[in-house]
């Protein structure tokens, strides 16, 4: 897994670790493009900055989670750091659920930003059960990220890593986003115009840091 690491400063370690976690067909460059590190500097928010890619074939294997614990997250924490934030951009938001799913002592908090939320075989299977509520997944042995990190999110409670979901209406997968944001406190999920590209992801993502501001010092 390539990674970009971006420090606050240089005096100082911050507290706060902010991995940004590509989709499927971007690079970390692509965050540093859009202005992600700046726009987080711009709310006065210190945090070192690590981005990070994704790719799908990661995901299948189930692989995702180690690179994302070998690449980030034990790094992060060997610098240092003792707030771990995930923020997520499509198939990224679901890496960061399967991560939580199975390691989620990590993390403070997880940012979906238009998360990819799931194949169609796994959505109709929680339409079909009646929600999220009465779906009873079936995990193979060798395990399943999808349905983990859908049957985490079901169960979290408050001692869980709290959850931000933002949605662009326009997004393709924006059924399948809401029906993930059912699962979440209402203040934590903002919904704005915007489809499934950079410029709703850069304005979802100032959205988040503004609304989020406080909680990130």
């Amino acid at each position: 897994m390539r990674t970009i690491i971006e420090t606050a400063n240089a005096g100082s370690r911050p507290a706060i670790l902010m991995a940004l976690l590509t989709g499927t067909f971007s690079q970390p460059e692509d965050f540093v493009r859009e202005g992600f590190p700046e726009a987080l500097r711009a709310q006065g928010i210190e945090a070192d900055v690590v981005m990070a890619e994704v790719r799908a074939a990661w995901f299948a294997d189930g692989s995702i989670v180690r690179r994302i614990e070998d690449a980030v997250v034990g790094p992060a924490r060997a610098r240092g750091h003792s707030r771990i934030w995930l923020a997520g951009i499509s198939l990224g938001g679901l890496a960061a659920l399967g991560y939580c799913a199975r390691l989620e002592g990590e993390i403070e908090g997880v940012v979906l930003i238009s998360p990819y939320p799931a194949t169609r075989e796994v959505l109709r299977e929680i339409e079909a059960a009646g929600g999220i509520g009465h779906w009873e997944p079936v995990i193979a042995a060798g395990g399943d990220l999808e349905r983990e990190a859908w049957a985490w999110l079901a169960k979290r409670g408050e001692e869980h890593p709290a959850v931000h979901c933002y949605i662009a209406s326009a997004d393709r997968f924006a059924p399948g986003q809401r029906l993930m944001a059912r699962t979440l406190d209402p203040r934590n999920v903002h919904e704005r115009p915007g489809g499934h590209d950079w410029k709703s992801w850069r304005a979802l993502w100032a959205e988040f840091l503004a609304d989020s501001k406080a909680v990130l010092q």
